[in-house]
């Protein structure tokens, strides 16, 4: 009797863990587009405090920092770090320091992260009416983004939960 039990709860957690990767790896495609809208939002509140306010880029940073999400507050404290202890006085490489962060941390693909990484090489090197287009520009690419992230989020995350939970059931017959 007990090792029915014992095999019942062992099956029982052999789907548990199964059906919680599927989530888990689902989950990455949603957190991709909540981080992409955040830094919309994000680089939308810095253009307002450097072309309207026109405060400089570290003055910008700790204004805004206390209204965006943790993920880029994150992000931008990285820059703000690299900045002050950069040597160089190049602002894109303090944007370059932000990669691991976006990859790892924010779960951005190459494409999100040369478009935020683009915002880098124009901030300060241009007058106020060019990098308000440069800012445009960057608004139009992350929105295709963003469209793009949940296309790939409705077609891909509720497969991948699916299939957390098929292969927990396959796993669990081959046992039985």
């Amino acid at each position: 009797m007990i090792m029915i039990v014992i095999r019942i709860f062992l099956l029982f957690l052999v789907l548990t863990t199964c059906t919680l990767m599927g989530f888990a790896y689902g989950g990455r495609y949603g957190k991709r587009v909540t981080v992409l809208m955040a830094l919309h939002q994000a680089i939308r509140l810095l253009e307002t405090e450097i072309i309207v306010f026109a405060n400089p880029l570290p003055v910008a940073i700790s204004n805004i920092s206390k209204r965006i999400s943790p993920e880029i507050n994150g992000l931008f404290k990285i820059i703000l770090d690299e900045m002050q202890n950069n040597q160089s006085g190049d602002l894109y490489y303090s944007f370059l320091k932000t990669t691991d962060y976006l990859e790892k941390t924010c779960l951005l693909k190459a494409d999100d992260i040369n478009v935020f990484l683009s915002l880098g090489k124009i901030i300060g090197k241009t007058n106020r009416n060019d990098q308000e287009q440069q800012f445009k520009h960057v608004y139009n690419e992350l929105d295709l983004l963003i469209l793009e992230s949940k296309e790939e989020k409705n077609r891909n995350e509720k497969m991948y939960r699916s299939l957390g939970i098929l292969l927990g059931l396959g796993i669990i017959i081959i046992l039985i």
